[in-house]
Formats: C-alpha cells, structure tokens, sequence
C-alpha cells in the first residue's frame, strides 16, 4: 500500500515540475554561506490522511520518511536587473522512502535542483527595506533532475519551492513568535534560533486549502533555517454548493530538523549532463 501511495506521489512531482512560478523560496535559503561548499542535511517525516468518509475502516493514514540537503556548490557571475553581480550555485535534493521499512526511492522519490542565484536577492527577511514582501528568489540559471531522468534545463526566474522541494510556500503574514531565541539541537551543537509562523489560505468555488508553517531561522546556520513543520489541509466541495459544503479531503503534516552540517559539498549534476 505505502509503495503504490509513493509511486503515485513521485508521479505528482513529476508533473508539477514543468515550470518555475513565483513562490517563496526565501522561505528555506535566508542567508547565502560565507564559505562555498557548506551545506546542511535535514530529516523528518511526511504524514498524510486521506478522508474515506464511506469505508469502514475509516480514514487512509500514510506516512514517508524525507531528507532535505542544501548545499553550495560554486561561485559565479551572472546579470541581474542590468548588472553583473556576484552569484551562487545552490542545490536542493530532495529524498522521500516508505516509513518503516529499509527500501529505495521509487519512482519521482530523488528529485534535485540546481540553481544560480544572485548573492545580493537572498536578504534574510521576509519584507526589504521598501516595505515590499519578498515573494520569490530569483533564479538566473537551472538544473533539475527527477529519479532517473535526464538532466534538464529549468528556465530563468523564480524557484518554486512548492511543492515538490518542499511543502513550504509563500506565507503573506510570516512573522516572529516572540523576541526570544530557542536553543536547537544540530549535529551535537546548540544554535539560537527564532520562531516564526505563517499562514496561506486559498480559495476558490470547489476546493480550499490553508497551509500553515513554523520556521525556526538561526543565521549561524548555512542558508539560515534549522527547522520547519507545516500542515497543510485541503477541503473541497461542489461548484454550485455554498461554502458551508466544503469537507476536508486531505491533511498533510511535515516536520523537518537539521541534523548534520558540512564545508565539503560537491553538486550531484555535472555540468554538461
């Protein structure tokens, strides 16, 4: 049952990877490391109950375990808005296997990117200077790569973090819980870290869905987060039917945490592939 649930997820992310769209990204990179090579490894699991209101047996509870590494792996310069700046070559892999059991990825369960972004983009808040929300991070050039897929090229603009890098997505009212730092665990160190918390809601005249996050963001870390849970819940209803129609379908819950950091990365995607 998990594998069939997590060929058919594969599938999913394979489909939605046709394009870039603006969603946040600064969502996951919040500061771009001094030291090219750095890099970050995140584990934890994905939950998900599907509403089976007319079985028996009740609702369809699955659940995956997932890996998330960011890593820098180069410098170079690129033009942006009018210029040549200084940028940085960013990769994101991420890993989704049955819980439970020791099995490889299936199909669409390995899924890389890699992405050239200017240094000057990635700010470390979610608003600039200009009281403008930073919606998105640019991206000047891209790899990406599905399983066993070949290599393809992304185009330039916006990296969609959502949702098959990571279930986060752009949060309009992403905000800190308090002035207080928590102290995170991370590879046997103590790292300060703020708690932050954003919602998303989106709605249209058959489905529903809100999307909740909590950042915990410590600049000591590469890229700046050291751990993120989200809770995403999608309802659904008739075209016709008035809103009090909506039933929920789907709940999904992620919790991820940095266990293990490094200086020696090296990119999965060969240049020229």
């Amino acid at each position: 049952m998990q594998c069939r649930w997590l060929r058919l997820w594969g599938l999913a992310c394979v489909l939605v990877l046709g394009s870039l769209t603006p969603a946040s990204a600064q969502v996951l990179i919040w500061n771009i490391p001094e030291t090219d090579g750095s890099w970050i490894r995140f584990e934890g699991t994905y939950r998900q109950t599907q509403a089976r209101p007319n079985v028996a047996t009740g609702d369809a509870q699955l659940e995956w375990r997932q890996e998330l590494t960011i890593s820098s792996v180069g410098n170079q310069d690129g033009e942006y808005q009018g210029r040549t700046v200084p940028c940085r070559w960013v990769e994101f892999k991420s890993v989704t296997k049955p819980a439970g059991v020791d099995q490889p990825p299936g199909p669409g369960g390995v899924i890389l990117y890699k992405v050239l972004v200017p240094v000057e983009a990635v700010i470390g808040k979610p608003i600039d200077g200009e009281s403008v929300p930073v919606t998105f991070l640019p991206v000047l050039e891209g790899l990406r790569k599905v399983g066993d897929r070949p290599v393809e090229k992304v185009q330039p603009g916006a990296l969609a973090v959502y949702p098959h890098i990571s279930q986060l997505t752009y949060y309009p009212d992403l905000a800190p819980v308090s002035n207080q730092a928590e102290e995170l665990n991370v590879a046997g160190e103590s790292v300060a870290a703020r708690v932050h918390k954003g919602k998303r809601e989106l709605q249209d005249n058959r489905s529903r869905s809100v999307n909740s996050a909590t950042l915990w963001l410590a600049p000591k870390l590469p890229f700046g987060i050291g751990k993120f849970t989200v809770n995403v819940e999608r309802d659904q209803k008739l075209p016709t039917a008035p809103v009090d129609d909506f039933r929920r379908v789907t709940v999904i819950d992620v919790e991820m945490t940095a266990v293990e950091v490094g200086q020696n990365a090296r990119s999965e995607i060969a240049a020229g592939e």
